[in-house]
């Protein structure tokens, strides 16, 4: 008789599974360290893995409206409908395995990327990130049209990429929207400054729609299926860095609509216009580390305001690394509607280098709801312990 699979196997076996084709065409690729050469061009292959447990260890939801998940619950990552709910450990929210691949002729100059992600939150199941072609128009030029991650925030590049993160979860109340990312162009600048100094310079342009969006599954019903749409996307991006610090600065603009089928819409709500504002300062030392990152959005058309805050320090023990935490949303109505949503999220965690390709994580976060008066809290309060393994490859 075989022995039944534990749950971290369950996991790991779903995933390989989802991905075996993307194994398949993509098995003869080197690690990202290497590349081959076919007719020309050169092919480069790379990926990463995380593998993440988690657990609701405390909280309350007497006045929670649940919307059908088992509560209290922990909401990691609205956009992928990753929830810690109530009970047992939990490996599905924040595990994922992702693979890169890279065909590219003239050293670089011309590439074409493509980017695949199977997560736990989604049962396995594949989707496509990145699908986009670059073009080295100069020394400080580049062009890339196609499917990228709209760069919203600091980390929006690297967000499912694990090890690249000091967390074994971004923080939910910054790193939380409906749309993350977009099918269009971008053009970037770069020009270094003199002495240590960079800065770069993006415009974006493009549109998504996203079908049954995890966002609106957590606000909405776990069963429901609604589309989301934002069209006439424009945006820019500046970065400035300097050693170990760095600042950016983001504007977005877009319409915006939505469709609940599940409820049965069939058109999607009219357009409404949104502006994304964003500002973040970083600091990576080699003892100390530090991120302050704002978001503010102004959907006046259609319900109000988002501001959004993560501020985070933390401090390097050779491979260990100590950090605190604290992220922070609320929503304004117009015309000071009553009835606005908030809440906050303080973490403490632990990362430990374990090689250069690998890391593991341990993370204690405390969700406070902090909803206005009229406004009937979904999930309630929570607490979340949770362990990550983290590797690229």
């Amino acid at each position: 008789m075989s022995t039944p699979l534990s749950p971290v196997q369950n996991v790991i076996s779903a995933t390989v599974r989802a991905l075996r084709p993307l194994w398949l065409a993509l098995a003869w690729l080197p690690a990202a360290a290497g590349a081959v050469e076919v007719g020309g061009v050169e092919l480069s292959g790379s990926g990463f893995l995380s593998i993440t447990a988690g657990k609701v260890v405390g909280g309350t939801h007497e006045d929670a409206t649940d919307q059908g998940y088992r509560c209290p619950c922990f909401i990691s990552d609205y956009a992928q409908n990753g929830v810690y709910e109530h009970g047992g450990v939990q490996f599905g929210p924040d595990s994922r395995l992702g693979l890169q691949g890279t065909a590219s002729i003239e050293g670089g100059r011309y590439a074409l990327t493509a980017q695949a992600v199977a997560r736990g939150a989604g049962g396995g199941r594949v989707s496509l990130e990145w699908l986009y072609a670059t073009a080295e128009l100069s020394s400080q030029w580049t062009l890339q049209v196609g499917r990228k991650r709209l760069p919203l925030f600091i980390s929006s590049e690297v967000q499912d990429v694990g090890y690249a993160l000091p967390w074994t979860h971004l923080s939910p109340q910054l790193y939380g929207w409906e749309i993350v990312n977009y099918n269009g162009a971008s053009l970037v600048y770069r020009q270094a400054l003199g002495g240590h100094w960079l800065a770069s310079v993006q415009m974006l342009a493009g549109s998504e729609t996203a079908q049954d969006a995890g966002y609106w599954r957590i606000y909405n019903g776990k069963d429901s299926k609604t589309a989301s749409r934002w069209s006439d996307i424009l945006g820019s991006e500046a970065k400035l860095s300097y050693g170990v610090f760095d600042t950016r600065a983001v504007f977005i603009q877009s319409s915006t609509q939505s469709r609940q089928t599940s409820a049965g819409d069939t058109d999607f709500s009219p357009k409404a216009r949104q502006r994304i504002y964003g500002l973040s300062f970083n600091m990576e030392g080699t003892v100390w580390v530090g991120r302050t990152e704002f978001l503010y959005i102004d959907r006046h058309a259609d319900y109000g305001y988002d501001h959004s805050q993560l501020y985070a320090l933390g401090r390097r023990f050779g491979p260990l690394l100590a950090l605190l935490s604290y992220g922070n949303y609320q929503q304004t109505l117009k015309n000071n509607a009553p009835g606005a949503e908030g809440h906050n999220v303080r973490s403490a965690g632990l990362r430990y280098e374990v090689d250069r390709s690998s890391a593991v994580k341990l993370q204690y976060d405390r969700w406070h709801d902090r909803a206005a008066p009229g406004y009937g809290s979904l999930h309630g309060d929570a607490q979340l312990l949770s362990l990550s393994y983290d590797r690229v490859f």
